[in-house]
């Protein structure tokens, strides 16, 4: 059965490096379905970089503790400039060391403010602290600047590689004390595949793609507006499309649900 993006990790010893492979086949189903009903119209390099983030954050969460919560915006400098957000959590680690989280994104086009500087925001939340970071990157390349970041708020090496034949990454996350020549002058693919380099398996994640948003969990902040806080936003409109910044799904919020009893 499906199980949506498989990202399987693995140690190398004396190296102090952590193997991170991704396939995201099955992922894209899901992936190309909810595209398909929230953005038809969504512009094929949008799509590829989106997709190209994805599979960088993927190997990001694999590498991370369980149960953190992420989320990174990408803004890409362009003529018309747009910004992709990405989140996810990687869940519970079971007994045989597979975790089940979620990983959903969603390309972001209206109002957003030109830049001249392609930027990555990030937030993760683990046993309710939240922590932030922002770097600015060299140019718009996903993998490189997915790279960027780790050098500068990560403060160690990660190198990954996107295949060109087949939905699959692979990436080289230095661990504590790691040897940085290996680390940065290897070949992804020796390392990946040549008996000469010792693996050691740690764990399986499996990330669907699912947002969890509704009209209901939009509900609260409509109901803590005033009723002329309501008027203003409404205006002369009896409903409002309100879409969701995580997939991009759209609600629809009708004004009667705020108008008060008579």
């Amino acid at each position: 059965m499906p199980v949506g993006l498989v990202a399987t990790s693995e140690y190398i010893p004396k190296r102090e490096g952590l193997l991170v492979r991704i396939d995201m086949s099955d992922y894209l189903i899901d992936y190309y379905l909810h595209r398909k009903d929230v953005a038809p119209d969504t512009k094929a390099e949008h799509d590829e970089k989106l997709k190209e983030l994805i599979a960088c954050f993927a190997i990001h969460l694999a590498a991370r503790t369980a149960r953190e919560t992420h989320a990174w915006t990408v803004h890409i400098a362009a003529a018309e400039p747009y910004s992709l957000f990405v989140t996810g959590n990687t869940g519970e680690i079971d007994e045989e060391g597979v975790a089940k989280g979620y990983i959903v994104g969603h390309i972001l086009t209206d109002h957003i403010r030109r830049t001249e500087v392609n930027s990555i925001h990030a937030q993760f939340t683990n046993r309710g602290q939240t922590f932030t970071s922002l770097v600015q990157c060299d140019n718009s390349d996903i993998r490189k600047m997915v790279e960027q970041f780790y050098t500068q708020s990560e403060q160690h090496p990660l190198r990954i590689q996107l295949s060109t034949t087949s939905d699959t990454a692979v990436g080289l996350v230095a661990l504590p004390e790691y040897d940085e020549e290996w680390i940065q002058s290897v070949d992804l693919n020796y390392a990946a595949e040549s008996s000469d380099v010792p693996r050691n398996p740690m764990r399986t994640c499996e990330f669907a793609f699912v947002c969890d948003c509704s009209p209901e969990k939009l509900m609260p902040f409509f109901r803590s507006l005033s009723q002329a806080s309501l008027d203003e936003l409404y205006g002369e409109d009896q409903e409002l499309q309100i879409s969701c910044p995580r997939c991009g799904k759209q609600f629809e919020i009708r004004r009667t649900e705020f108008t008060p009893e008579q």
